[in-house]
């Protein structure tokens, strides 16, 4: 009951900051011309889509450099490449935790000079330490792909909101491979230099 009203709170706040942050931030448009990298910090709720119920709660540190920011040669389009750390408490039978890190692809649209819509995908490596049957081992791959929305608070900072669909496996490493499926939704801040 308790995870699922912080799921809901979550979603709720979330949802909020979309539609006032804009509103209470007039005025406050990208400055893309200073879009060379890219540090943020987002935190994540999760959980998985079949299997034994596990709720993950996550902090994504992330980095990265723009291959082409928006704005330049390929008009409001832009590509990045983003290196993303998980740090993450899972709710299971028992608490259990996770940790890993996956390089992406991040291609973004500056929709409006305050808005800029992005899609990014990649896959990395996790240990999973979570006493649950949907996990069969600790060290696995995590293909993931996500989009979401970074709202200018500044000319440089961004309130971001995203959703992002993971899956875990062994890859066939060992004969037991339970896919472990995850979506989540996440919101922190970006800072672009």
């Amino acid at each position: 009951m308790v995870r699922r009203m912080w799921g809901n709170g979550l979603m709720v706040m979330v949802l909020a900051a979309c539609v006032l942050l804009p509103a209470r931030v007039q005025g406050a448009e990208f400055d893309v011309s200073k879009f060379n990298q890219e540090v943020g910090l987002r935190f994540a709720y999760g959980r998985n889509t079949h299997g034994a119920t596990v709720n993950l709660y996550s902090l994504l540190p992330r980095w990265g450099i723009f291959l082409m920011a928006p704005g330049k040669s390929w008009g409001p389009f832009g590509a990045s490449l983003v290196i993303e750390g998980i740090a993450s408490i899972a709710g299971a039978e028992e608490v259990g935790f996770e940790m890993g890190f996956t390089p992406m692809v991040k291609f973004s649209c500056l929709l409006f000079p305050s808005v800029l819509a992005f899609i990014e995908g990649g896959a990395g490596i996790i240990s999973e330490s979570i006493n649950s049957p949907a996990i069969a081992h600790s060290f696995n791959f995590t293909p993931q792909v996500g989009a979401g929305f970074d709202i200018a608070l500044t000319t440089q900072v961004a309130l971001s909101v995203a959703y992002r669909f993971r899956h875990s496996s062994n890859a066939g490493i060992y004969k037991e491979n339970p896919a472990f499926n995850v979506n989540f939704v996440q919101a922190g801040v970006n800072y672009y230099y």
